[in-house]
């Protein structure tokens, strides 16, 4: 497996979390506190998806050249 494909993989992986994550922000029953860590989770989730993205996009440049 390429460093490409790894990065990718992530990416899918986190991408999932976060849709998980924001479905369950949208459960009455969660409370103060859950809500609280999933916004928290959201939000590192995001951040390392970015890098990820960034990775991503400097790998495929790196390939095309």
């Amino acid at each position: 497996m390429t460093e490409l494909e790894k990065v990718d993989r992530e990416i899918a992986v986190l991408q999932e979390s976060v849709r998980i994550s924001i479905q369950a922000l949208g459960n009455p029953n969660l409370s103060t506190e859950g809500a609280n860590r999933e916004r928290a989770s959201i939000e590192i989730y995001r951040r390392h998806l970015d890098d990820l993205l960034t990775k991503r996009d400097d790998l495929q440049a790196r390939d095309e050249n």
